[in-house]
C-alpha cells in the first residue's frame, strides 16, 4: 500500500508539473506546445479545475474547435470548475464551428450561471441572429445594453437593433402582402375556373344545338330523298301503265285463233 501511495504521489507530482509547464507555455502565447501538457495534467483528479479552461482555449486558439468544445463539455461536468466561464467558452467554440444551436445553448447556460454576465447575452444574440431567430436576437441585444450600458460596442448594437426592428416590420408587411397575393390568386383561379366552366357549358350547348341542326338536316335530306324516290317510283309506275295502255289501245280487232287463222268480228258499242 505504501508503494501504491508513493506511485500515486509521484504521478500527481508529475501531473502538477505538466500543468505548470502547460500554463507557462500558454501564458507566453504558445498554445500548441501547451496542449500535450494540459492533456496530461487533466488526467489528474487533483489538478486545478482551470485546466479545462486553459486546454479548451488552447485548442480554440489552434483552430481545433471540436476538441475545444469537447474539453469544455467535460469541464461542465467536472467538479469545482467555473461553469460560467466554461459555458461561455464552449459557446464560442460552437459558434466558430457554425453550430449556432449549440452555441445558443452554451451561452444560455453561462447566462443562467450569472444573469449579470453581459458577454454571453451578446453572443447568444449573435447565435440567434445566425439562426434567423429575429425576435429572440432583438431581445438579447436590448438586454445586453441594459447589462452593459457603457459598452464600447453600444453604437453597433443599437444599429443592429434598428436594423432588426426594420427587418421584422418588413417581414410582417411582406407576410401580409404574400397572404393578400395568395388570396388574390385563389380568387383569380376561382374566376378562371368559373369562366372555363361557363365556356365549357356554352360549347356544350353549341355542340348540342349543332348536333340537333345536323340531325334535322339529315332527317330533312332523308325525307327529301325518300320523297324523290317515291316520286320516281310513281313516275315509273305511270310510265309502265301508259305503255301497257298503249299496247291495249290498238286498231286491231282480230283475235288470234291459232292455226285456224284469225277470227274477225265487228260489233257496235252498247254505249253508242
Amino acid at each position: 500500500m505504501l508503494t501504491a501511495v508513493m506511485v500515486l504521489s509521484v504521478y500527481s507530482s508529475f501531473a502538477s508539473d505538466a500543468y505548470e509547464t502547460g500554463y507557462s507555455l500558454f501564458s507566453t502565447n504558445k498554445p500548441k506546445e501547451a496542449i500535450p501538457y494540459f492533456v496530461t495534467a487533466m488526467n489528474d483528479l487533483a489538478v486545478s479545475p482551470s485546466v479545462y479552461v486553459y486546454l479548451g482555449i488552447a485548442y480554440y486558439q489552434t483552430g481545433q474547435y471540436t476538441e475545444s468544445l469537447e474539453v469544455f463539455r467535460r469541464g461542465l461536468s467536472a467538479s469545482g470548475t467555473n461553469k460560467r466561464i466554461i459555458a461561455f467558452n464552449a459557446g464560442n467554440s460552437a459558434y466558430a464551428m457554425r453550430d449556432y444551436a449549440t452555441a445558443e445553448e452554451m451561452f444560455s447556460l453561462a447566462s443562467a450561471a450569472d444573469p449579470t454576465f453581459a458577454s454571453p447575452v451578446l453572443n447568444r444574440a449573435n447565435s440567434r441572429l445566425s439562426q434567423d431567430k429575429l425576435q429572440g436576437a432583438l431581445e438579447d441585444y436590448e438586454r445586453y445594453l441594459v447589462l452593459d450600458p457603457y459598452s464600447s460596442q453600444r453604437a453597433e448594437v443599437e444599429a443592429i437593433i434598428r436594423a432588426l426592428r426594420g427587418e421584422m416590420v418588413y417581414r410582417e408587411q411582406e407576410k401580409e402582402r404574400i397572404a393578400q397575393e395568395e388570396q388574390r390568386m385563389k380568387e383569380e383561379e376561382a374566376r378562371i375556373q368559373a369562366e372555363n366552366q361557363r365556356i365549357a357549358e356554352e360549347k356544350a350547348e353549341a355542340a348540342r344545338k349543332e348536333a340537333e341542326r345536323l340531325a334535322a338536316e339529315k332527317a330533312a335530306e332523308e325525307a327529301r330523298l325518300a320523297a324523290q324516290r317515291e316520286a320516281e317510283a310513281e313516275r315509273r309506275r305511270k310510265l309502265l301503265e301508259e305503255v301497257a295502255a298503249s299496247l291495249q289501245d290498238t286498231e286491231t280487232t282480230g283475235m288470234n285463233a291459232g292455226s285456224e287463222g284469225v277470227i274477225e268480228y265487228e260489233y257496235e258499242s252498247e254505249l253508242d
